[in-house]
């Protein structure tokens, strides 16, 4: 569908098949060769559709040709509810047949057919309004298959495109691969102009059609089948087509350039494999979700760092070792990602020195000046991070207690709405400045806001209530990241 062609899509997906190893050889004299001949052939594609010549057909994969077929098919004898099953580039091709040719027509169409009109008559290709689309980039996930990018990538999605086939040694494109890009335009573009989905079709359909009042005014008749046939219909529904396929191509495309040494696609394909999010597409595989990550973290990628912090940092681990192991392998991402400005990550920071984590000596001022930072960006419990390095600092030269009690008035102020852990800060504060009935109110108050289950941390709170009520500050002597409950 020439007006409305999308560039690409947000990945959301992950596969269930495995990519090679990171090696980052990149791509061989003959890959190059290939990478160029595909290149090739969707300009050919691109030129020849925006200029509405049939014989771009013969650049089409036999997929495509097929998919052509079934459109044909869908026109003849598809029923409403099949027809609100395609996408809306699809559906309008189907008015358009049905708009403008009869059963009979249609039934002595083969698929080249088919196809060749539809790009004739501009109901499909790309636009001749601009400049022909370019490939940016294309990348091969084997000897046959290949995905096209129609721009660099844009630091948050790529921009992909087409799917490339090689067919009896010639590279061909893949419309198919393109028709929810071109959907999600569709809608977006109604959006936008405050149209619903039917109102969209209509106009889409009168723009292809050259008559605006007979096209909108025939929409409810195009809906109808030119024959009803339910044996045809169920045969339709046997051979419907797989239009999410392109999505795990570009899943596939993005594994390839991970491995190519691509860092935002070490980072996109780290997520995609570390969450499992997509399970039609996917197959979670933490480990090697981390490894991208730390790629990509190494090259750069601040989100990659900060994921890998935060993977690392939420792991079941068990044994000193282990504990003080997954420090060290989290600390160089946690301050990669800190000293680009993640407020979290300036948090987390403060909280490896003030526990000395990570192979790091313990320092609080240190710890303080990152939390603050942190609170600065906007982070919700820097200021009771702040507090606690203050109040509960073992480095007696080190600990401030006036100044976090001054820090933790306005906790203070709000006590009724503090969680478990900002009431057991408030109270060190005050033991910390010798208001011992202030910290035992408060740390009880902590404890019967704690968790039910969270018995490790009620066992500490207690101890330090122990604390307030013979009259004795507390301070944290161990550090809470390579502690075993």
């Amino acid at each position: 569908m020439r007006d409305w062609l999308l560039a690409g899509v947000l990945l959301v997906a992950s596969p269930a098949w495995a990519a090679d190893p990171i090696n980052e050889a990149g791509p061989s004299r003959e890959e190059l060769a290939q990478m160029n001949a595909a290149t090739r052939a969707w300009d050919r594609y691109a030129e020849l559709s925006r200029r509405s010549n049939p014989a771009v057909v013969g650049v089409l994969a036999d997929s495509s040709v097929r998919h052509f077929g079934f459109l044909r098919d869908l026109a003849r004898f598809g029923s409403p509810e099949q027809l609100r099953r395609v996408p809306s580039p699809d559906r309008t091709v189907v008015y358009c047949l049905r708009a403008t040719r009869s059963d009979a027509q249609l039934a002595a169409m083969d698929d080249n057919a088919v196809a060749a009109l539809a790009f004739r008559e501009g109901w499909a290709g790309v636009a001749d309004d601009g400049d022909t689309p370019h490939l940016s980039h294309v990348t091969l996930i084997s000897d046959t298959m290949a995905v096209g990018e129609l721009g660099p990538p844009t630091g948050a999605q790529f921009q992909f495109g087409p799917d490339l086939v090689r067919e009896k040694g010639q590279w061909k494109v893949v419309t198919q691969s393109l028709t929810l890009d071109e959907a999600q335009a569709v809608a977006q573009t109604a959006r936008e102009a405050g149209m619903s989905e039917t109102q969209m079709a209509q106009a889409i359909v009168a723009h292809m059609l050259g008559d605006e009042d007979a096209a909108a005014a025939s929409l409810s008749v195009l809906d109808r089948p030119l024959r009803d046939d339910p044996a045809l219909r169920t045969r339709l529904n046997e051979s419907w087509p797989d239009y999410a396929a392109a999505y795990g191509h570009r899943v596939l495309a993005v594994g390839r350039k991970a491995d190519d040494g691509d860092g935002f696609a070490q980072f996109v394909y780290g997520m995609l494999l570390y969450s499992g999010e997509s399970p039609e597409f996917a197959k979670q595989d933490k480990s090697r979700g981390l490894a991208y990550l730390e790629k990509a973290s190494e090259n750069g990628n601040v989100q990659a760092a900060w994921a890998v912090a935060s993977g690392l940092m939420t792991e079941q681990t068990t044994g000193a070792a282990a504990l003080a192991e997954r420090s060290r392998r989290a600390l160089p991402h946690v301050r990669r990602a800190a000293e680009a400005g993640i407020p979290e990550a300036m948090a987390a920071l403060g909280s490896f020195y003030f526990n000395g984590a990570g192979g790091i000596a313990r320092d609080c001022r240190i710890a303080e000046e990152w939390q603050a930072r942190a609170e600065d960006a906007g982070h919700r419990y820097a200021r009771n991070d702040r507090v606690w390095s203050l109040a509960a600092c073992p480095i007696g030269g080190q600990r401030d207690p006036a100044r976090a009690l001054q820090l933790a008035a306005t906790m203070i102020e709000h006590a009724d709405e503090l969680a478990a852990a900002e009431l057991d800060t408030v109270a060190a504060a005050y033991a910390a400045n010798g208001r011992f009935a202030e910290a035992t109110d408060f740390q009880k108050r902590a404890i019967m806001a704690l968790a039910q289950d969270d018995d490790a941390t009620r066992h500490r709170m207690q101890n330090r209530l122990q604390n307030y009520q013979s009259r004795r500050p507390w301070t944290q002597s161990y550090n809470a990241f390579e502690l075993s409950e």
